[in-house]
């Protein structure tokens, strides 16, 4: 393996373990590498399949749901994967349909993709309900309650998958719990199932794959997962507290660490920019940066579910690097909203759905609203997204859109066979209908990402475009014409995702990749920067992960008493609770303004994709029904209601009954 060069204070770090894993779950797969702190070393993480499976095979197991990472036949996995799919099945007891005109994927295992977004909307909890019941006899007077009632437990929300499928949020949770589990080594080989019990679900976990590093033996694989000194996860820019927390407990729930202080999340932007910061044509002794990469750099990572930019001003030493050289901006329209636009655009306006489905409502849905094209206009692209999961018909049209991105922009014209129709596309029309919208809206996001940071375009001297998305020949010439002075590297679009370097590793004797170019292409930047992180410890938001959105209500509520306060006197009362004040005013100022933490309950864009049910969930209402604070405007004070900060601070409880993760006490990262 290819050493960074980089030289840490060894003495600093001894006393602790000096494996780090940084993880890149994306909305289509995961990738991941381990570094070796110590001497600087990446090991790409690679996953070979054990047992290659034609078709899902689920067990019977009398419970309403079962989680499984099997293969998928669609896929023709090589022998070693580097990126892993972002896949699982859900499998459930069905009632006998009906009406089966229509084949619908509730006739098989559901499929579960596309589901990190998702895990943003709230933390799951679980419900508990009182309900009365009809006495057949007289029993015995409970302590706790009346005889003729009954708690009766459930899990919230429910999300609305499809217009057929309510899945629980916390099953979808647990869907992220068994992809990480992946990277447990595994000693022995064969297929095998195990089975978790977790409330009234199983997990079924299915060894298909064993997993491995880059350049380590199987034993030091095992040795450096079994001493992880730290997980660094990815995060979009705008994503709330939410996310975070159902990643760290995903991770804590895998077994990959014990501690929550061991679990670090930072912007998926600022991994991808430390992506930059090392290459084997660079002298980078002392952590220097070259000329090359030296300067103002703009990231542009045009993911699946969002677009993420980043603005940084690498200095000559790298490990003069903080946090706030740092900007971030992301913007909510990525390569599945691209793909909408491509069957809203090119495909339904043309009524091509009529070839694909005989079905009177597929045929009214393409006279319907339709989301603009280059916009998120979320709340629409839910709905379309919940009505193209429901039926095997309409999921061909996400199979087709994703073929078309792929053909068309090196075909002028392309000709698609549906049924016994031939319908012919044309290049630039793909263009014209979906490109150049979306290159519109970079350029809008960019325009005002520039002006907040206060930065003009001729100021960049590096843009770095890339991301699943971001390979697209009109955004290379729009960031020529955008950025004058700057150097544009694109990224170049692998074939497969997935590719296989066994072949070339067998012919090294060190088994490893040789180049630090090769490694980011085979993970991905984000994946590379992440495991990177704790070579530049600056970077971390310290106080960002310690004092996070829920901590700070939790201890504002702590710190009120039976008389109103002002804001001098509630900050002097969280600083006597050991809180830097300092470093979270904003967070503080902002839910003393009656304003809660984002995620804490579904926003009401998110609540679209919720069930009808968990939309009028009761502890969403109350929260939301009055504010936590009243001000005073004759004695300038806040004035804490009483009645609602109850309701708070048994729903935050609800909350962490069940997790692994406590409000009570800050994160202290790990260093």
């Amino acid at each position: 393996m290819t050493s960074l060069e980089m030289e840490p204070d060894i003495k600093s770090h001894q006393k602790t373990s000096p494996w780090y894993l940084g993880i890149d779950f994306g909305t289509t797969g995961i990738s991941a590498a381990l570094l070796n702190r110590i001497s600087g070393e990446i090991h790409p993480i690679y996953w070979e399949l054990v047992v290659a499976k034609p078709e899902l095979d689920i067990p019977e197991i009398n419970q309403e749901f079962t989680l499984s990472t099997k293969s998928i036949k669609t896929f023709n996995y090589p022998e070693k994967i580097y990126r892993l799919p972002s896949i699982i099945y859900i499998a459930q007891k069905l009632e006998e349909a009906d009406n089966d005109e229509e084949e619908t994927i509730a006739e098989q295992p559901l499929l579960l993709e596309d589901f990190k977004p998702s895990l943003k909307v709230t933390i799951p909890y679980v419900a508990i309900k009182f309900e009365q019941q009809k006495l057949q006899e007289k029993q015995e007077e409970s302590f706790l309650l009346p005889p003729n009632f009954y708690a009766k437990t459930s899990h919230e929300p429910i999300l609305q998958w499809s217009e057929k499928h309510q899945i629980p949020l916390s099953l979808v949770k647990q869907g992220l719990v068994t992809l990480l589990k992946t990277f447990q080594p595994q000693v022995n080989l064969q297929n095998s199932i195990s089975l978790i019990e977790k409330d009234s679900q199983t997990t079924v976990i299915t060894n298909d794959y064993i997993c491995g590093a880059v350049g380590l033996e199987h034993q030091a694989f095992v040795s450096a997962f079994a001493q992880l000194n730290s997980v660094i996860m990815g995060s979009p820019a705008s994503w709330p507290e939410a996310y975070r927390f159902n990643l760290r407990e995903a991770v804590l729930e895998a077994g990959l660490v014990k501690n929550v202080n061991q679990v670090v999340v930072i912007e998926d932007a600022i991994a991808t920019a430390l992506s930059e910061l090392t290459s084997v044509t660079e002298d980078t002794e002392n952590y220097g940066i070259s000329d090359l990469r030296r300067g103002r750099i703009l990231i542009v990572n045009v993911g699946a579910t969002t677009t993420e930019f980043a603005l940084v001003n690498l200095p000559e030493n790298g490990q003069n690097l903080t946090y706030s050289n740092f900007y971030c901006h992301s913007f909510a329209y990525g390569g599945h909203a691209l793909d909408q636009d491509i069957i809203c655009q090119l495909l339904l306006k043309d009524d091509i759905i009529k070839s694909l489905s005989n079905n009177q409502d597929d045929q009214e849905k393409s006279s319907q609203v339709w989301p603009r094209p280059g916009y998120p206009d979320l709340s629409i692209r839910y709905q379309l997204q919940q009505w193209l999961q429901s039926s095997s018909y309409r999921q061909e049209l996400l199979v087709t859109a994703r073929n078309l991105k792929v053909i068309l922009p090196s075909e002028k014209e392309f000709s698609l066979n549906i049924g016994n129709n031939i319908k012919y596309l044309q290049q630039k029309d793909l263009e014209t209908k979906v490109l150049e919208p979306f290159v519109q809206q970079l350029n809008q996001e960019l325009n005002n990402f520039l002006s907040k940071v206060g930065i003009s375009p001729v100021g960049i001297n590096r843009a770095i475009c890339t991301g699943g998305s971001g390979c697209w020949k009109a955004i290379a010439r729009w960031l020529r014409q955008k950025l004058p002075n700057a150097i544009i590297v694109q990224d170049g679009k692998v074939e497969s995702e997935n590719v296989d370097l066994g072949q070339e590793n067998e012919q090294r004797s060190d088994n490893c990749l040789s180049q630090v170019e090769d490694i980011k292409l085979t993970i991905g930047r984000v994946a590379y920067g992440l495991a990177i992180l704790p070579l530049y410890p600056k970077i971390v938001d310290i106080p960002q992960q310690q004092y996070n959105d829920y901590f700070i209500l939790w201890e504002i509520l702590q710190v009120f008493s039976d008389y109103p306060l002002s804001v001098k006197e509630i900050f002097q009362l969280l600083e006597k609770r050991g809180i830097n004040t300092r470093v979270c005013q904003e967070k503080i100022q902002t839910i003393l303004d009656g304003n809660l933490p984002v995620g804490l309950i579904p926003s009401q864009e998110d609540l679209i994709l919720l069930s009808e049910v968990s939309q009028q969930n009761d502890d969403y209402k109350i929260l939301k029904g009055k504010p936590l604070f009243d001000w005073e405007t004759e004695s300038n004070r806040y004035e804490l209601n009483y009645e609602q900060a109850e309701y708070v601070r048994e729903y935050l409880s609800k909350l962490v009954a069940s997790s692994r993760q406590k409000l009570k006490e800050p994160l202290i990262i790990n260093s």
